[in-house]
């Protein structure tokens, strides 16, 4: 049986993580989580450990970049996919290098390409169950 993949969704929008909790959730063997803050993202992914956390990168108080930096020095931290509707392809080229696994999904292309991105990044173990929208 696989194990079930955990996905913590970080943005400071209400209606962001409402849309993406219900494109991800639409993966019957992904367990979705939110936070609005990356303070709040910070003590969850101490919590609950997450495979994959979703990082928008322009928020208040805590940017998706300095909680990026902050989740790479926890042991086992989670892979990162960074969102945004702010950068051209270029600068999320770097941004997902500098900052992610490789992952960047502009928002308006969050329909098609987040489950992709996120079912690269999770262990094979998680992998097995996870079906396509």
């Amino acid at each position: 049986m696989p194990i079930p993949a955990l996905i913590l969704v970080v943005d400071d929008q209400a209606y962001v993580r409402n849309t993406l909790r219900s494109l991800l959730a639409q993966q019957r063997h992904w367990h979705i989580y939110e936070a609005e803050s990356g303070r709040v993202a910070l003590d969850l992914v101490r919590d609950i450990q997450p495979h994959v956390v979703v990082l928008d990168v322009v928020m208040p108080e805590m940017n998706g970049l300095e909680l990026a930096c902050e989740i790479r020095k926890l042991k086992d931290a989670p892979k990162i996919v960074l969102i945004s509707s702010h950068y051209n392809p270029e600068e999320a080229v770097v941004l997902s290098r500098l900052f992610g696994d490789g992952g960047f999904v502009p928002k308006s292309e969050a329909g098609k390409a987040l489950i992709p991105a996120i079912s690269r990044l999770l262990p094979e173990e998680c992998q097995a169950k996870a079906t396509t929208a």
